[in-house]
């Protein structure tokens, strides 16, 4: 079975990649408290660190099929603008997705660009510290119980392979991925926010290469 997955494998052409990188989510949102006062708030996302994996089938000379996952975090802030007070909630960003990967016909300088455009799945899921923080000292003014925020979006993006090694390559990729935002469960009269969000990823690693 062994022989047969590689020999499969390599009449059609298969990258392994796994990368490391930096997650940038933009959802920034300023609103008025619906229930028990009137203070202004502002939600919005610390920086974190994203850890990537997937592979990729090639299915022509420059068209190829994706599929990745990704794990980090990137901590929900909430700033009561009255009292000038920021509490953050840690949050884990799970994500899978499926991609149609263009690399270009021929490298320059031995580097190969590529772009892409896909569909994913996304989990934002509340740590423990987080939930016990929203419950005891409460979001927005309001104590809650804050659950998962599962999602479905889109991504578009690009980036670069150099093949240093026969094959083994060095990778780059930025992409930006678009979905709603988070409310963690919450009704709209405690967390009344809504819109697009954006999480840019700029990512590097290694792409291992057999077949094609």
């Amino acid at each position: 079975m062994v022989c047969f997955s590689t020999s499969l494998a390599r009449a059609q052409g298969v990258r392994v990649f796994v990368m490391g990188g930096g997650s940038f989510l933009k959802d920034e949102r300023f609103f008025t408290q619906l229930v028990g006062g009137s203070d202004q708030f502002r939600s919005n996302y610390a920086s974190g660190g994203k850890f990537i994996f997937g592979g990729e089938l090639s299915i022509g000379q420059i068209l190829g099929v994706e599929a990745s996952y990704g794990f980090g975090h990137n901590n929900l802030r909430m700033t009561n603008l009255s009292e000038s007070e920021t509490l953050g909630y840690s949050v884990h960003a799970q994500r899978v997705s499926g991609n149609m990967m263009v690399h270009s016909p021929v490298a320059f300088a031995g580097v190969r660009p590529y772009g892409t455009v896909g569909l994913e799945y996304d989990h934002l899921g509340p740590t423990s510290d987080a939930k016990t923080l929203a419950f005891t000292e409460g979001l927005a003014g309001n104590v809650v119980t804050l659950g998962a925020a599962n999602q479905f979006g889109f991504n578009f993006g690009g980036g670069a392979e150099w093949n240093f090694l026969p094959d083994l390559a060095a990778r780059l990729d930025f992409r930006d991925h678009i979905t709603g935002t988070a409310t963690y469960g919450l009704p709209h009269q405690l967390y009344p926010v809504g819109g697009t969000a954006h999480t840019l990823e700029l990512a590097a690693g290694l792409s291992f290469h057999f077949g094609k």
